[in-house]
């Protein structure tokens, strides 16, 4: 049986409205912020490991090691805000987000005209956002998809990769995150 990581599933495994969005991201905000973490006073390398290794509980996750909790945690604040961003400024209906690592589609979304949209999510450091943007794309070919990412990752040499992949993509809609 595959162990249980994720303790807010019973939040986000359900189609949401504009206002329990509202509802599960301030539940997921009090599980980070009433965590008490302490990191462990360890020399450079021992510590590097320890992020690497060591099984701990922190926020949201349990079991999981220190280097993985903090990129679930950052990939997750970016679904949150895209499904704020997507609420607020496109008017959708619904969504539907897959938090944690999972297959398929990281977001769903009912959109105005009752059209079901699929969507990825990622944050990713610059070196890496172009390779993980191909490989997003992949996924959609011709239909009609959502991509969106954390800010900081667009450097200047990104920023233009975008823009020319905004006109190959013309049915995917990006989004930035500032996260």
């Amino acid at each position: 049986m595959k162990e249980c990581t994720y303790l807010l599933n019973q939040h986000f495994n359900r189609i949401l409205s504009f206002n329990e969005l509202k509802d599960v991201t301030a539940i997921y905000n009090d599980a980070i912020n009433n965590t008490n973490f302490i990191i462990p006073e360890l020399d450079t390398l021992t510590f590097m490991l320890w992020a690497k290794r060591e099984k701990i509980n922190f926020g949201p996750y349990q079991n999981l090691t220190f280097f993985e909790i903090s990129n679930r945690i950052y990939s997750d604040l970016v679904l949150l805000e895209a499904a704020e961003i997507l609420f607020s400024e496109h008017q959708i209906k619904s969504i539907q987000l897959k938090m944690s690592n999972h297959s398929g589609s990281d977001l769903t979304i009912i959109d105005k005209d009752n059209n079901q949209i699929d969507g990825e999510a990622f944050n990713t450091a610059p070196s890496f956002f172009q390779i993980k943007m191909r490989n997003e794309l992949k996924k959609f070919k011709d239909k009609s998809g959502i991509i969106t990412f954390n800010s900081s990752a667009l450097n200047d040499r990104n920023k233009v990769f975008l823009e020319r992949k905004k006109i190959d993509f013309p049915n995917i809609l990006f989004i930035e995150c500032n996260i």
